[in-house]
C-alpha cells in the first residue's frame, strides 16, 4: 500500500511529525473522557475514536521503526525482558505509586486553594 501511493518516499522527520498530529488527536479524545473538554460521543463512541488513534499513531511507530530497519517485535519482546528486572520489586512499585497518588492529591489540594 505504501508503495503504491508513494508513501515509502516520506523522511523519517516526516512521519514522526505525523505521529505528533496523531498524539494530538488522542489528547484530545483523553479530554473529552476526563470531562475537560465536552463531547457529543457516547463512552463507546469515544472508545472507538480513540482505538483507532491508537492504531494510526503505532503504524507511524512502525513505519518509522521501518524506515530505519528496526524490527519492533524483537525490540519490545527485548525490553520487556529489561522492564521486568528493571521494575521486578512490586512492594517498591507499590510505594512508588502510593507516593504519586499523594501528591497528586497534594496538588489538587493547592489547586482548589486549600
Amino acid at each position: 500500500m505504501e508503495h503504491e501511493r508513494g508513501w515509502d518516499r516520506v523522511l523519517p522527520s516526516h512521519t514522526f511529525m505525523h505521529m505528533g498530529e496523531e498524539m494530538g488527536e488522542i489528547a484530545r479524545l483523553l479530554e473529552c473522557f476526563e470531562g475537560y473538554r465536552g463531547s457529543e460521543l457516547s463512552d463507546q463512541e469515544l472508545r472507538r475514536a480513540l482505538a483507532g488513534e491508537l492504531a494510526d499513531l503505532t503504524a507511524f511507530v512502525f513505519k518509522l521503526a521501518g524506515q530505519f530497519g528496526i524490527d519492533m517485535d524483537d525490540t519490545m519482546q527485548a525490553h520487556l525482558a529489561q522492564f521486568r528486572v528493571r521494575f521486578a520489586d512490586v512492594e517498591q512499585g507499590r510505594a512508588e505509586m502510593a507516593r504519586y497518588l499523594a501528591c497528586q492529591e497534594k496538588n489538587f489540594a493547592w489547586i482548589r486553594g486549600k
